[in-house]
Parts: structure tokens; sequence; C-alpha cells
């Protein structure tokens, strides 16, 4: 019987830094050596001690809880190394390339300073019975369609990286943090600093990546080229510091890049990053840049802005990339705005929906073959991957956008060329010259263009734990609360999404309708509303 999971979200453990005390670290510990033991069998039939990666974001409390575990690790016998600093989906790729069992990843995300967590990623094709298989690969034989029209999503890769945690591991844990108090643990030295090596082997995979990335109709890949562009980096003062810049400078761009302190402290995501726009919107209209991305602390989503200053989320970019790649069918979360679904209507793509979480939206993927995936916050899963990489997605977004500006300038240029040759022959007749029309603009915008979007207005209410928790287990009082706030929008024709954030103690409410100060309006009284639900329990 599966136990009441309490301290697991739907993105790993995330709470007040201060309450990683070294107990509550050494019984986490407890939970990963139930699940996987604490040794492996090697290919000759010897035993090998089990090994964990450790790395994290730049919080100051990451520093002092990666000591914990090292403390941990080590007094119950597990190999362990550390890559330091590093993103989330770097840590990912990274452990499994080089060899280890477990990630554990030290991460708050896009939450304050303040917050902390544990994100644990598995081999996804050895531990906990799960054979993992992922749509695409970084060969793409199943990006798109052939020219044809067959749906090539039925070819699969297993995972080259891990997994998230699986709820057999999850339990795991959650027993040892019920019934353990922890344990006596000795002095120990700093594990052997890793960053550059799985630093080295995470841009190889963006490189690889990008290179091969493109619709299978092309019989050959576009090499990517960014030499035209102007990019403004916002990397949140997180993990994507460390990564950012070099690999948009690989490419030819010319980048300018803020909030890029990959050092511990208090600013992570503070005034920056994906969940505060304005100095990238700053940046980038007082720059004259192309175009702008936003990371979020850990790196594994990012949201972006052209070059007015026009916000692109996930739904944006799901659309854009569905539309280059061609594909038949896309994975999204129950947030999607209607403008996506009007979307697909016209296009033909199909699209699936998942509940809230990026596991969820992985999930499906996998069940049903689906090469795209993601959620309007900047969580996209591109073909072949098993979690949203926001570095790697404003790459993908960075080279649709480059290839479709050169296609553009030639496609004005010949324009252009037959115009003047026309105007040339009326000349010699002596009639009057033509007037050239103006090239078309190119922006992040208009390769979004197909995508008319609804108002839409969000509102997080804090609430005490036990409230949250009636929303995220629909129980009864919850779900009367979001009925009567539904009907009562039905009749305007507005949507309501009424959820329990699966990080912080926090119900998110979401409005979409046709008049954006009257949503937004309605969204502070209904989390008027959810505050006097409080009061009277």
């Amino acid at each position: 019987m599966k136990g009441k999971i309490k301290y697991f979200g739907t993105d790993g453990i995330r709470q007040k830094a201060d309450a990683f005390t070294p107990g509550f670290i050494q019984a986490i510990t407890l939970g990963i050596v139930r699940y996987l033991g604490n040794a492996r069998e090697t290919a000759d039939g010897m035993e090998r001690p089990v090994k964990v990666l450790l790395g994290g974001d730049t919080r100051e409390s990451t520093e002092w809880i990666l000591r914990y575990f090292e403390e941990a690790l080590e007094t119950v016998g597990i190999d362990h190394g550390s890559v330091g600093v590093l993103p989330t989906p770097a840590i990912n790729y990274a452990f499994y390339q080089m060899g280890y069992d477990l990630a554990i990843d030290v991460t708050a995300s896009h939450n304050p300073a303040s917050d902390n967590g544990v994100k644990i990623f598995e081999r996804g094709d050895s531990i906990g019975g799960l054979e993992a298989v992922m749509p695409g690969g970084i060969g793409f034989k199943g990006t798109g369609t052939t020219t044809s029209g067959k749906d090539l999503s039925s070819f699969v890769k297993k995972y080259p990286y891990g997994v998230k945690l699986s709820q057999a591991g999850v339990q795991a844990i959650e027993n040892a943090l019920e019934n353990e108090t922890g344990f006596d643990v000795g002095s120990v030295e700093y594990a052997e600093d890793l960053h550059q090596q799985a630093r080295d082997i995470y841009l190889d995979h963006l490189k690889d990546y990008l290179s091969s990335f493109g619709p299978s109709t092309l019989s050959q890949r576009e090499k990517p080229d960014f030499s035209e562009l102007k990019i403004g980096l916002d990397c949140a003062n997180g993990a994507t510091s460390v990564t950012a810049r070099e690999i948009f400078e690989h490419f030819g761009a010319q980048v300018e890049v803020i909030h890029s302190d990959p050092s511990y402290g208090e600013t992570i995501n503070q005034s920056c990053g994906s969940t505060h726009l304005d100095s990238l919107i700053q940046l980038v209209k007082g720059h004259q840049l192309d175009f702008g991305a936003a990371f979020d602390g850990d790196g594994d989503r990012c949201l972006m802005v052209d070059k007015n200053g026009t916000v692109i989320d996930g739904d944006d970019m799901i659309a854009c990339i569905a539309g280059y790649l061609g594909l038949p069918k896309v994975a999204i979360t129950i947030m999607a705005n209607k403008g996506l679904l009007n979307w697909s209507k016209d296009t033909g793509i199909e699209l699936v929906m998942t509940d809230v979480g990026d596991q969820n939206v992985s999930a499906k993927m996998r069940e049903e073959g689906i090469l795209l995936g993601g959620e309007q916050s900047g969580h996209i899963i591109l073909p072949g991957e098993s979690m949203g990489d926001g570095v790697l997605t404003a790459l993908v977004i960075s080279k649709i956008y480059s290839e479709t500006l050169r296609r553009r300038q030639h496609e004005d240029q010949l324009i252009l060329d037959y115009e003047a040759m026309q105007d040339a022959k009326k000349q010699e007749q002596g009639k009057e010259s033509t007037t050239q029309k103006a090239p078309q603009e190119v922006s992040l915008s208009s390769i979004c263009s197909s995508l008319q979007k609804l108002p839409q207005a969000i509102k997080n209410q804090t609430v005490s734990p036990s409230l949250k928790q009636a929303f995220r287990n629909h129980m009864p009082l919850a779900e009367e609360f979001i009925n009567q706030k539904t009907a009562e929008l039905n009749s305007l024709g507005w949507s309501l999404n009424i959820r329990a954030s699966g990080t912080e103690e926090l119900v998110r409410i979401t409005i979409w309708g046709d008049d954006p100060d009257k949503i937004n309006q309605k969204a502070l009284a209904i989390a008027a509303d959810l505050q006097a639900l409080e009061s009277s329990l």
C-alpha cells in the first residue's frame, strides 16, 4: 500500500532552506540507500559502491546542503562526486554519461533565495524497473514526418541521461523522512571536483543536438549560425551563469548578458530571470537586440522577449517549434492559453492535454510517442530530451529565427532583383520605375504570429499548508470552491483554472477572457474569497 506523500511536490522536495538540517539530509540519504542499496555488480561480477553525483544552483544554502549530503553519503558508504554549480539539465545529462547511478540536484528553481530544494534523477535504463524511452533522440530519426506524411514518432531511443526519481524511490525517501532522526557523521573531505568535466559533456551535447535539429523533410540540416544575431541573456544569477554565454557565442552570436553571478549568494531570481522580465526587456530595447532569453534559477525553463519587448512564453515557443518541425501531435498542460487550442485547429496539429507538471508532460509523451511538449511557464521538452532545458530551448528558437531570417533575406533579395530588372526594362522603354516594396521584418513575434492569444490574468494567493493540501488533494471544500467560481465565469465566456502550487505555499488563480482589466479584477476577487475561505476553517 502506498504511503502518503508529504515532502515531495511536483518537482522534488522544496521548502525553506533552514529546514534542510543535517538530520533531514541524513534521512534522505537513508531512503536512497533503501531504494538503491549501496553496491552494484560490475560486468565482471565484482561489486562496486553505488555512485551519486551532487550539484546545484547558486543559493548560499546550496553550498552547505551539498556539504551535508557529502558527509551523509560517505558515512553510509556511497561513492560520490560533485559538479558544484550547474543547470539542472546539465546535471541530469552528465551524471548518466559519467557512469553515476543517481544525481542529487540541490535547487529551488524559480523560488526565492530563502527557499531550497532537492531534485533526484536516476538512470532510466537500470533502476526501478523503468524502461525509459523517449520519441526522437539526438539523431532525430523521428523528428516530424516524412515527405509522404508518414509519422516517425514510433522511433524511440533509450534516454542517454536520467529521469526523475520513480514513485518507489520517492516512497522510500518519504518513509525515511517520517521515521528516521539521522545518524552520527564523521569529518570528511570535499568530494572530487568534477565541474569542468560535467560542464564540457553538457556543452558538447548542446552542440550536437542543435546541429541535428530540423524537420525530417530536409535532406540536410542547416548548420547553426548565429553570426547575424544580437541576443540578450538573463541568467537570473543562477546556474545558467556558467554555461549560457559560452554556448551562444560558440554559434557566433553577439551576446549581452545580465544577472550572471555564478557564486553562492542571495541574489538568485531576485528581480531577474524568467519570473521578472522587465530588466531583460530594457536590455533588448536599449541595446537594439534581436531578442532576449531569460532563464530561471536552475535553468530548466526559458521565456523570451522580441525586439519590441513582447513576451514570448511557452505556448508561443511550442507553436513555433511544432510548426517548424511539422509535428502531428504536441503534449501541453491544462494551463495552456486557449489561443494554442485555436492554433492547433488551424494547423491540424493534435494537442494532448495533461495535468500541470513537466513530469506529467514527459509521461504523456512517452505513452503516446509525442515528440514535443511543454508548459506556458517555459518548460519545453524537446524531441529526445527527458526534461525541460531553458538554454537548449533558447538555442532551438534562435536557430529557427536565424534560418527564417536568412530565408526571408534571400526571398527579399530575389524580389528586389526582379523589381530592379523590371525597372531597368521600363527605363529603356521610357516608362516610370516601379516603387520597390520594403522587405518584411522578421521578429520572434512574427514567427509565432499564427498564435492568437487570449488575455490572461494570474494571481498567486499565499495560503496555509492545510488549505494548499485541500486544493492539491481535491478535497470537497476545494472542489466546491472551484465549481462555484467556474460557474460564475462560464456565463461570461471566460475560462478559469485554480490549483495548488507544487513548489510553494500558494494557490494559483488563472483566468482567460476577452477583457484584461475585468479578468484581472475577477482574479483579485477570487483571491479575496480564498482568504475568506481560509478564515472560516
